[in-house]
């Protein structure tokens, strides 16, 4: 038995051998009726064709096109349709769809909706329709697709129309009955293409089943943004569509920081997204960090160094120091108190994690990074007193060096 790449690749190849092929559309697909134009206008209406409609694939509705046909998505086709007066009181219906549809690049700076070319199979369907409609009977046998490599034609003579092609006589015209053998052998190849897109759209969906990583999360709402940075405030990328997916790098609650495509990289709001169960899980396990707790900041870093500045307690020594970003604009967030209470546990988790190391820090040093920041800064022994309970918040507070001291405790009201 072939593999499944193999299958795959085979079918591809007759898919493409058996698909129609045809060029830019510039005289529309045309079809005369005996009908008056009122009675004609009045069936396209109940057959809203001035409507537009989506696609469920464009494999086998779009002329050969230089991109693959799997970076399209969402889409859609809309018909242009012209009534003109034919002989005898006859009226002639000409259309053209136009097709476009969203093309994902992986460079997303490329993606953008494209107008792709029609390869007459929706024009002829929707005349196939039309006539049904307006007479009751089904098409026998039903109009289909030339397989020949051919710009469209229109399907009837349109002399006297104004406007129109006046097609010129073909001395290799087929007898009726070659005519009839051909169209059945096109009806046979029609559907054998239809057979072909069918499994080769199973085989797609098989593939991507089996290579689906695990670590995809989904946008559950169209026009999320996606950042720059883990902050409101910072460059907004683009915005997401629903069910676009993005491959899951880390989480900072209450962001997730993932892979768009290639080497780059953004941010998007954990509110905004689908999580796979594991990932959600580890989410909830992380919820007893600070960062979880508070959600007006974020770790930029951290490291061990020496103390970066000439307060006492702690000059010329080894301490581990938190550089921290503030990512939310609301005061009751990110302001003075949030500041002071997200500092205190900093101190409590660094003399936690310095409990079990050989190399202990002297103390621990909280870096905010920005314009209305400050430094905050704690010997090791005066945190783990206060941690046991042995020094109340305020007497702790005041071995502290809060640097500027505004920036942690709230201006007094008046």
């Amino acid at each position: 038995m072939k593999s499944l790449a193999a299958r795959f690749f085979l079918i591809v190849g007759l898919a493409s051998f058996y698909s129609p092929q045809s060029a830019a559309q510039a005289v529309p697909y045309a079809r005369s009726f005996s009908q008056p134009k009122p009675q004609i206008e009045d069936a396209l209406k109940s057959l809203q064709a001035f409507s537009g409609q989506k696609l469920p694939i464009l494999d086998g509705f779009v002329a050969p096109t230089s991109k693959p046909l799997d970076r399209y998505e969402r889409g859609f086709y809309q018909f242009s349709i012209e009534t003109v007066p034919g002989d005898n009181g006859a009226t002639i219906v000409r259309l053209s769809a136009k097709i476009t549809a969203w093309y994902a690049d992986r460079d997303v700076t490329k993606s953008g909706y494209e107008v792709l070319p029609s390869n007459g199979r929706l024009e002829l369907d929707f005349l196939d329709r039309l006539q049904e409609k307006l007479t009751g009977k089904p098409v026998d046998p039903p109009a289909t697709l030339n397989t020949r490599v051919e710009a469209p034609r229109a399907k009837l003579d349109l002399t006297g129309v104004p406007g129109a092609v006046t097609p010129v006589p073909n001395p290799t015209a087929k007898t009726p009955s070659e005519v009839a053998e051909l169209r059945s052998q096109r009806v046979i190849q029609e559907r054998r293409v239809q057979q072909l897109s069918a499994e080769l759209q199973n085989l797609k969906e098989i593939q991507h089943n089996q290579a689906h990583p695990p670590d995809l999360i989904v946008v559950s709402k169209s026009g999320t943004p996606v950042y720059s940075k883990p902050s409101e405030a910072a460059r907004v990328l683009f915005h997401a569509s629903a069910n676009d997916e993005f491959t899951y790098l880390d989480a900072d609650d209450p962001w997730i920081h993932i892979e768009i495509s290639g080497d780059a990289r953004g941010y998007i709001r954990q509110g905004g997204v689908l999580l796979p169960e594991h990932l959600a899980q580890k989410m909830v396990h992380d919820e007893g960090t600070p960062e979880a707790k508070f959600k007006g900041f974020h770790i930029e870093r951290q490291e061990s160094s020496t103390f970066p500045g000439d307060w006492a307690p702690l000059k010329g020594k080894t301490v581990k120091i938190y550089t921290v970003q503030p990512v939310s604009q609301d005061q009751r967030e990110s302001g003075p108190a949030a500041r002071l209470n997200f500092t205190l546990a900093l101190f409590e988790a660094g003399a936690s994690e310095a409990a079990s190391l050989s190399a202990k820090p002297d103390g621990i040093v909280v870096i905010f990074d920005a314009a209305d920041g400050g430094i905050a800064s704690a010997a090791l022994a005066d945190i783990q007193s206060y941690v046991s309970g042995s020094l109340s918040r305020d007497k702790f507070l005041a071995l502290c060096n809060l640097d500027p001291n505004e920036a942690f405790r709230p201006a007094p009201k008046p």
